[in-house]
């Protein structure tokens, strides 16, 4: 009963506190060779402890009206944009949020897995659960088309010590003898250190990765406020067979298939190609108003990765957001300036180096699109 009743209470919201507004924009550009229009319209209600986004973007390419964004009743769910929700409970604080999901980091089986590298909408699913001894989150990355359905658990048995449970899975890995299903599991302990303002998270793990291999991880994250500024790191270093770490990170929707005469990742990881040791590290800072983080991985077999996201979200006349990540065969990022240059007017310019996922094989394009709107607030 008491779960229904948290359901109920995120769900059915006091509708009369709420800070509604709505908004349209056209935009034009261009994607690879082709010119690219769209209209976006957009509905966005904030309460206390809810968030909610709804849109819906018609898009031409080259003219040509995009049907395959609206083909089939399950469509309907790309309208939920950005919805975030938070419950207390007892001691037990609950979260949920739907829509374009940030990356994901759980454990170290998910390394900062991100679903949208074209421009389609994905929606996602987060929940969490937080207590001061117990961490738990649950994620789909995308409803319609899930390439990642994973969930974490961190348990403090004994204060500083701690284990944790990991697992994330590919429900259809394509491979050349048709789909997979890739499953990693990782389970660990940590020891946690605080000192004024700080904490860090020293621990060792095993990953198993059915029917492709295993290996151990050895990990440090740490966080601390200094001077208004939250600083935070993690760095991790594994050996094994499988992939070593190289599931689940930054560019997989791409690198899970076969192109540019490459094999998918599942296929080279099962020829035992990625075998091998992989370290990686990221870096970020925080304040208020925005936010950085820089990182890098060596992968086995893969190459080197390099990633990095910020954003400027809360400047009253100027915004700003970035997320890119590079490897040594494929790369993907988008960055975005948006100017508020009349009451309830703005523009904005999008550049993005993306990928359009065809049937027969994925294509690399750069595009830019120029943007003009209007809000009712």
């Amino acid at each position: 009963m008491r779960a229904v009743s948290l359901l109920v209470l995120v769900a059915v919201p006091a509708w009369a506190r709420a800070d509604v507004s709505v908004g349209a924009s056209v935009g034009a550009g261009a994607q690879g060779a082709a010119t690219y229009g769209a209209l976006d319209l957009r509905l966005d209600a904030a309460w206390p402890n809810i968030r909610l986004g709804i849109g819906a973007r018609g898009v031409w390419d080259d003219a040509e009206f995009r049907r395959s964004d609206w083909n089939g009743v399950g469509s309907v769910l790309t309208l939920v944009r950005d919805f975030e929700a938070t419950r207390d409970v007892g001691d037990t604080r609950f979260s949920v949020a739907a829509g374009a999901l940030a990356p994901a980091h759980i454990t170290h089986v998910v390394n900062g897995y991100r679903a949208a590298l074209d421009d389609r909408f994905h929606t996602g699913i987060r929940a969490a659960a937080e207590q001061t001894d117990l961490d738990a989150v649950l994620e789909v990355d995308d409803v319609l088309d899930p390439a990642l359905i994973a969930g974490g658990l961190r348990f403090a048995m004994a204060p500083p010590y701690a284990m944790h449970l990991g697992i994330a899975i590919d429900p259809s890995a394509p491979a050349m003898d048709g789909t997979h299903t890739i499953t990693a599991i990782e389970a660990g302990a940590s020891s946690r250190f605080e000192g004024f303002r700080a904490r860090a998270d020293v621990g060792v793990s095993v990953v198993a990765e059915i029917s492709l291999g295993a290996g151990v991880v050895a990990f440090a994250n740490g966080a601390a406020e200094r001077g208004g500024v939250l600083w935070t790191a993690r760095a991790d270093a594994q050996a094994g067979t499988g992939t070593a770490g190289s599931l689940f990170g930054p560019l997989y929707r791409i690198e899970r298939l076969a192109h540019d005469g490459r094999a998918s990742e599942w296929d080279r990881a099962h020829a035992g190609d990625l075998n091998g040791a992989s370290v990686g590290f990221a870096v970020g800072a925080g304040i208020p108003t925005g936010w950085l983080e820089l990182g890098a991985r060596a992968r086995p077999g893969l190459g080197g990765l390099v990633f990095a996201s910020g954003g400027a979200p809360m400047g009253r006349y100027v915004q700003a957001g970035m997320w890119a990540a590079a490897g040594r065969d494929d790369a993907a990022g988008a960055g975005e300036l948006r100017v508020a240059w009349a009451k309830r007017m703005f523009s904005a310019l999008q550049v993005a180096r993306m990928y359009r996922l065809d049937p027969m094989e994925p294509i690399s394009l750069w595009s830019v699109t120029a943007w003009f709107g209007a809000t009712s607030q």
